[in-house]
């Protein structure tokens, strides 16, 4: 499948436009607005890359949970699945579907795991999913393999970012220009046939910078497909192009230009269907045969064009101008002889032992036909999303006698369009003799929805002496429409205010005590009815920071208060209707719930010596909660599957991650990471009375990964890794159909070259 180029979509004149109106009308209102005395005011950085933290320095000052997680821990354990990277931050929770990584489900403080929907993804400061309003499922994540940084935050301060700003931000910080010509070649062979290349080379020429890059990852993946000389894994290929111009540094006023080219594809072979409890017992790596034709291909093209002007060191302004592209071509299983694939299906009928429970197997099998008239159904979700922006951002720094202010704002244009492209709905096969034969497909009625959304903010980093306090406001206007071909289609319309406080003190310079309040808000998607108000929330947070000479430690604890929990329905993430039966298309409110809980985040050297240092590095979160009221209709009516007391699904009570390694100046370092993760309940329903759970939970899991690396000369890297090293397999995930569980043991080494 061949996927368009960036350039082609590239809307030239909206983004030189939004540089253009960044560079002349807002450094007017900026000068306007600042004092002539700034002595008590923190000076701006001058043209530095757009980060949402920046380095664990300056996560101390923030009024919120922040991690940082930089290059040099990227390359510590070369991980290709961003589950790995972000269990070394707190109060994250990943869990597997494919084991790969293909479609990070990804939750921040019991918000919604289902498609990482209830986040803000982004990259470089930039919207990064396939259309975080109309569609907040992130089908599309950027790879993680090719990042120089990722950056985890909490607390007030996610209402600059936003849409999603319930929980927490994730911003991914892709590779720089480098100031000086240079490059970089990381090569990879593993188990499962795994290949891996990225390589990227640059440079800064006076004025002028440029990056080519290019990032390829291919794997059969650990799952063997009954009856089939298919893979289970995917294939990754993905160039980007970076070039810069920048003012002289003689120049009164300091000016930055950034375009942004990436075009990427990715052909996964990845299936909703999983196994019995039994056939996961015997061989976890087994995948039924029925499901070989599964596959998702995926392209992505984005083109950005930024602009930082640095009028004085104390005002500047960013504008930025982005386009993305993303299809996904999703061919996927949703029936076998009669019965959708949901959390329902024939995988938990086995389970429970249903009167034809052994001629379900059968089918599994591929002992028995199937005699359904659908017999197996594949349907075609194929679908284009395009979003496209403009958002400027103003800081200007000054003081009001003794007391310096940071005075930030900013405002986003943001429009997506989502399209069903299929022409064939349904394609139908009937499974004869264990093979799967064609019989025909039914038709499809293309659609197209929309959201258009203008969203504004306002902050002000207000410091008087070791105080810090952070007041901000976010509003967001949203219109959507499910299809515009159908007059009847749900539309929707809202308006939305949020508030956050947030506050740092230094009690000295190792002891840091922080607090926020903030109100939290997501979209609720283009298939929201009028009068849907989108999730909200009361987010409270409050602890210490510990910074020495060797080691930091932050301490937070959280509490949340969900007035309007969102779900949105999906095959791979059905909810659960006031009738009992999966809903698999729109969104459900879910009523109230409230969460709270501990992060504990340690990062340093355990000892320091003349040859050689002990790095740690620890992320814990505690979790609980529960539901608190019930979603229900005008007339009293229950809208969901929800009670009053129910437990919250897919949170893990406790996880962490310790990371402990060893570097020595000639050039040797070790480094194992132990992982831990509770079981959990998969549905508010199992921790109710009466409620038979066995298979609505998943189960503890611990692993341990290790790497070694040697530098063979000063530009030259040897590395091993290994991932699961003791190879413990549990389930980890049940759905859409059965139970899933994390990858098997993974062994792999290569070399990097730095030029």
């Amino acid at each position: 499948m061949k996927f368009s180029n960036p350039v082609k979509f590239l809307p030239v004149s909206r983004l030189l436009g939004g540089a253009a109106l960044a560079a002349f009308v807002l450094p007017a209102a900026a000068i306007a607005q600042a004092s002539g005395g700034n002595s008590q005011a923190v000076q701006l950085a001058q043209l530095e890359p757009i980060v949402v933290i920046g380095t664990r320095e300056d996560a101390r000052l923030s009024t919120g949970s922040a991690v940082v997680i930089d290059s040099e821990e990227l390359q510590t354990f070369e991980f290709t699945n961003v589950h790995s990277v972000l269990r070394s931050a707190p109060g994250v929770y990943v869990r597997e579907e494919d084991g790969i990584g293909t479609f990070p489900r990804i939750g921040i403080r019991a918000s919604s795991s289902g498609r990482s929907d209830r986040i803000s993804i982004m990259e470089d400061g930039i919207p990064a999913a396939m259309a975080p309003y109309a569609n907040t499922s992130a089908y599309y994540f950027p790879s993680i393999g090719r990042m120089s940084g990722v950056e985890v935050l909490k607390g007030p301060e996610i209402l600059r970012y936003g849409p999603q700003t319930t929980s927490g931000a994730i911003n991914l910080i892709s590779t720089q220009i480098p100031d000086t010509p240079s490059g970089f070649v990381n090569a990879e062979a593993g188990g499962w046939n795994t290949l891996k290349l990225h390589s990227w080379a640059g440079g800064t020429f006076g004025q002028f910078g440029v990056l080519v890059e290019t990032y390829q990852h291919r794997t059969d993946g650990f799952q063997k497909i009954d009856r089939s000389n298919l893979t289970a894994g995917d294939n990754v290929r993905e160039y980007m192009l970076k070039l810069r111009w920048k003012s002289p540094d003689s120049a009164s006023v300091q000016q930055q230009l950034d375009l942004k080219l990436f075009k990427g594809d990715n052909d996964a072979d990845v299936s909703y269907l999983g196994l019995t409890d039994a056939d996961f017992r015997r061989d976890p790596n087994r995948r039924y045969g029925l499901s070989e034709l599964e596959r998702m291909s995926q392209g992505r093209d984005t083109a950005s064009l930024q602009h930082q002007l640095h009028i004085t060191p104390d005002i500047s302004i960013v504008s930025t101008g982005y386009y993305t592209k993303t299809v996904r071509n999703y061919k996927r299983l949703n029936q076998i002889n009669g019965i959708g694939v949901s959390g329902t299906g024939i995988t938990s009928q086995i389970n429970n032992g249903a009167a034809n429970a052994a001629f379900l197997q059968g089918i599994l099998d591929g002992t028995q036909n199937t005699t359904h008239a659908n017999g197996v159904r594949y349907g075609n979700n194929f679908q284009t999303f395009e979003s496209t922006g403009l958002q400027f951002e103003g800081r200007a720094a000054f003081s009001t006698g003794a007391i310096g202010h940071e005075l930030m704002g900013g405002f986003r244009w943001h429009k997506d369009k989502a399209k069903n492209t299929a022409t064939v709905s349904n394609v139908i096969y009937q499974q004869v003799n264990g093979s799967l034969v064609y019989q025909g497909g039914t038709a499809a009625t293309p659609s197209q929805g929309y959201a258009d959304a203008i969203s504004f903010w306002v902050a002000d980093r207000i410091r008087f002496g070791d105080l810090i306090l952070l007041p901000l406001v976010r509003h967001e206007s949203i219109k959507t429409r499910a299809n515009i071909a159908n007059p009847a289609s749900a539309r929707n319309s809202l308006k939305k205010t949020t508030f956050g406080l947030g506050l740092n003190y230094e009690i000295n310079p190792e002891w840091t005590v922080l607090g926020g309040v903030h109100q939290g808000f997501a979209p609720p998607g283009s298939g929201a009815v009028e009068g849907s108000r989108g999730e909200e929330s009361t987010n409270i947070e409050g602890g210490v920071r510990y910074r020495g000479s060797r080691i930091g430690i932050d301490l937070i604890g959280f509490y949340t208060d969900y007035d309007n929990a969102l779900r949105t329905c999906l095959i791979a993430n059905p909810c659960q209707g006031a009738g009992g039966v999966p809903i698999t298309e729109g969104n459900q409110q879910d009523g109230a719930k409230k969460v709270y809980g501990l992060e504990v985040g340690v990062s340093g050297n355990l000892y320091e010596g003349r040859d050689f240092r002990v790095p740690v590095r620890l992320a814990y979160t505690y979790t609980d909660g529960e539901y608190t009221r019930e979603a229900r209709a005008a007339d009293g009516t229950p809208t969901s599957g929800v009670r009053k007391g129910d437990v919250l699904d897919y949170t893990p009570k406790h996880i962490g991650r310790l990371q402990v390694g060893l570097d020595h100046d000639l050039g040797f370092k070790f480094n194992a990471g132990f992982n831990y993760s509770e079981g959990t309940c998969i549905n508010t329903t199992c921790g109710r009375e009466g409620v038979n759970s066995r298979f609505l939970r998943t189960q503890n899991l611990f692993t341990l990964d290790l790497s070694a690396s040697y530098a063979l000369t000063s530009a030259i890297d040897a590395y091993v890794r290994a991932e699961n090293l003791l190879d413990e397999r549990r389930i980890t995930h049940r759905g859409a159909d059965g139970a899933r569980g994390n990858p098997a043991r993974y062994l792999g080494g290569g070399l990097r070259l730095s030029f």
